[in-house]
């Protein structure tokens, strides 16, 4: 209380300065009706600003909410897509089986971290065993290819990202179906490199390349870039310089797809290796 006084005492000037003022603007607006018009024109046009803002900054604060549950639809969304089942041939069908059998499943995450200026670069997502995550299993955006999930912990994943140079993987030309390996070799960060392509075949810039589905990571089809440009190197295979679909300097949300085949794929060929 007595802090109060002392306040009131050395600006009790300021003070009464205030309380004339804003009375002589009452009396102002309030006497004078061409005054008064004005008065309330601009402060109805503030409100509607401070408004306008109000508004704008409540959907800014909801888009984590709506990404998030955009994601997770196309989670849901994908894992009915035909491609996510393969066909099952067989001479005798039990009750049980189904004509479609399950290849893939898609789990939304949300990036919580993200390199892109190393030579190693990786990224970090929300969500780790406890949400069905588990290594070897490929990452995509709404643009492409992301990267492969190299390990987990119970809520948390890191992933090896396509700007990485450790990273490969198996892409082909979408226009004639010839693949060969795609990787990073650390200048760009918007460019991958495919190889081994005969000096044969037709491509030209902006020709799309897509991953093969090879590997039993990535499923087939998905968007790796289009050919920026391209030289014959050793004179028989092509060098070709793939522009990136993903924008990894702006990446929030993502699928991550288990394929329920890999573990089968990879006993067979393990197999295959072993034998004489």
């Amino acid at each position: 209380m007595r802090n109060l006084i002392r306040f009131f005492i050395q600006h009790h000037f300021l003070i009464l300065f205030l309380i004339i003022e804003s009375f002589s603007l009452f009396l102002l607006f309030n006497t004078n009706p061409y005054q008064k018009v004005k008065f309330y024109e601009a402060s109805h046009r503030i409100s509607g600003r401070i408004s306008v803002w109000a508004e704008n900054a409540k959907d800014y604060l909801s888009l984590y909410d709506e990404n998030r549950k955009l994601t997770e639809e196309n989670a849901r969304l994908y894992n009915r897509l035909k491609s996510s089942y393969g066909t099952v041939l067989a001479d005798t069908v039990m009750s049980s089986d189904s004509l479609l059998l399950r290849k893939y499943i898609y789990l939304s995450a949300n990036v919580v971290n993200n390199t892109v200026n190393k030579q190693y670069n990786y990224i970090t997502l929300n969500k780790g065993q406890a949400g069905g995550i588990g290594p070897d299993m490929a990452v995509i955006s709404s643009q492409g290819i992301v990267g492969v999930v190299k390990s987990v912990s119970d809520n948390y994943s890191a992933v090896l990202s396509v700007l990485n140079k450790d990273f490969i993987l198996s892409g082909k030309i979408k226009k004639n179906g010839y693949f060969g390996p795609v990787s990073w070799n650390g200048n760009s960060v918007q460019h991958v490199t495919l190889v081994d392509i005969p000096h044969h075949v037709q491509i030209a810039d902006g020709d799309t390349i897509i991953t093969s589905g090879f590997g039993g990571i990535f499923p087939e089809g998905y968007m790796i870039g289009t050919i920026d440009n391209f030289r014959l190197k050793g004179g028989n295979y092509y060098e070709i310089n793939v522009k990136l679909s993903t924008d990894f300097r702006n990446l929030n949300y993502v699928q991550v797809i288990k394929s329920l085949a890999k573990n089968e794929i990879d006993a067979v060929e393990n197999d295959a290796m072993k034998s004489p």
